[in-house]
């Protein structure tokens, strides 16, 4: 293939359909979903943390039971962007496989088909749909990235649920450290922030959900970041005992027990992304 100019529309000269610098770019937008660069949890993981504020009892969110009769607060977007992600994921890897049918299929997670385009930068950049590779998963991920950006340096202090006209408040409150009220940002109702999260420990502490989930949990609504390892460790140990199993057949804790071990075990405060 003779040097022509790139089909993403940059101008800047190939002699692949991708340009140097546009592979660049869509390779960095998958690897962002795996890992921060820095050996931290990638976009994906961190949509998960999102959506673990949800306890909307369908099969598949992690969550099988609650006690109350007000949810948590759901996280529609990152609910329709992690069904998007996943899609446009596996839809492309999928693509890429029937371009060429020599190599093993990806795995079937959405991480594990990251995993696997990344590994082919040159069938990418010689991919002959590449402009609507490129265009897709990139565009996606920058969907992603809205989705669970936050404000720097503040802490999530539940759902506003003010009383407004048309009914409740959807938004969700941040506050900065040390602060006692919090006002939302969009119906102006001021909150007490140790009541905000205090409620929400209380309401969350009868719940059943996956590791994940109450790992999701503790580092949002406790500050306590617990590494998985110290996970493993309390349940081989007796220490979290499982009661019974969500919809996918996966183990579920109560997270008031999660809670109680999360608040006596020493572990550094949780930084905002």
């Amino acid at each position: 293939m003779g040097e022509h100019a790139c089909v993403t529309g940059c101008t800047r000269p190939t002699n692949d359909m991708l340009c140097s610098s546009c592979l660049d770019e869509l390779l960095a937008a998958l690897r962002a979903l795996a890992t921060d660069g820095q050996g931290g949890r990638g976009l994906i993981a961190e949509l998960g943390i999102t959506l673990s504020r949800q306890s909307v009892l369908s099969t598949g969110t992690g969550v099988v039971a609650h006690s109350a009769t007000q949810p948590m607060p759901f996280h529609e977007a990152a609910s329709e962007i992690g069904w998007v992600l996943a899609n446009t994921i596996s839809t492309w890897a999928r693509d890429v496989h029937e371009c060429n049918p020599h190599l093993l299929p990806p795995a079937g997670s959405t991480a594990g088909a990251v995993a696997w385009m990344v590994g082919l930068p040159g069938l990418l950049a010689l991919h002959p749909a590449a402009d609507e590779l490129y265009d897709e998963i990139t565009h996606v991920v920058a969907r992603v990235r809205r989705v669970i950006d936050r404000p720097p340096d503040r802490i999530y202090a539940g759902p506003c649920d003010a009383q407004v006209e048309g009914g409740r408040c959807p938004d969700h409150l941040y506050a900065r450290p040390g602060a006692s009220r919090v006002q939302c940002g969009s119906c102006g109702t001021e909150h007490d922030v140790d009541e905000r999260r205090n409620w929400m420990i209380d309401y969350a502490a009868d719940l059943r959900v996956t590791a994940t989930v109450a790992l999701g949990w503790a580092r949002l609504l406790l500050d306590k970041t617990i590494p998985r390892g110290t996970w493993d460790s309390w349940v081989n140990r007796g220490r979290i005992v499982a009661h019974g199993t969500d919809g996918r057949g996966r183990p579920v804790y109560r997270f008031g027990d999660v809670r109680d071990l999360a608040l006596t075990h020493v572990s550094r405060p949780r930084h905002a992304a």
